[in-house]
């Protein structure tokens, strides 16, 4: 099957979408900076490579749960015109004439209200329990994008990958035929 593989943070959304999803949940929770200390610890930890970013994002959405549901906030989050401002006009007249999959980092609970918003029905992100916060896998990150889309769409070939760090996604830019890379909604094939 060939399909067009898409990153979503910096790449469809203007920016880090965990980040400003975080920093809205502090606005409407303020109380969750009660859990700063155990958030700062864990990224501390991280920092000195003592964890992966899989136990942060563990710790931060653990934190997050005991002040909130996330997908009730996440539903909010992307309700939100400053959110949906930061979704890139580019993409929305991206052809759509093989099927599309969005593969992010980002946790789904978070990005399913935004595929929603963009009429795509392939997402992969980073697997979280709605109601512990616990990542469930690993952080859907380089190679892991490359297994979990295998495990949603069976075999198949990358026609075209867009995305802001050719880095992280270097996995997925080795396969693809066409490669984009996209800055602030600049897309520029390499």
């Amino acid at each position: 099957m060939l399909i067009d593989v898409y990153d979503f943070d910096g790449t469809i959304y203007d920016g880090d979408s965990t980040f400003d999803y975080v920093k809205f949940c502090l606005r409407r929770h303020p109380a969750m900076l009660l859990g700063m200390p155990r958030i700062a610890a864990a990224g501390l930890r991280l920092a000195m490579k003592k964890i992966g970013l899989t136990q942060f994002k563990s710790v931060l959405f653990g934190v997050m749960t005991k002040y909130m549901d996330l997908h009730a906030e996440a539903e909010l989050f992307w309700q939100d015109e400053k959110t949906q401002a930061k979704l890139g006009e580019w993409f929305k007249h991206t052809p759509r004439d093989l099927p599309i999959v969005i593969a992010s980092a980002s946790p789904e609970f978070e990005l399913c209200h935004a595929a929603k918003i963009l009429g795509v029905t392939n997402l992969i992100g980073t697997r979280a329990d709605g109601t512990t916060g616990q990542l469930i896998g690993k952080n859907c990150k380089g190679a892991e994008k490359i297994s979990r889309i295998r495990e949603m769409m069976g075999e198949y070939t990358v026609r075209a990958m867009y995305t802001d760090d050719a880095k992280a996604d270097g996995p997925l830019l080795a396969i693809a035929k066409e490669k984009y890379i996209v800055t602030h909604g600049s897309v520029k094939r390499i």
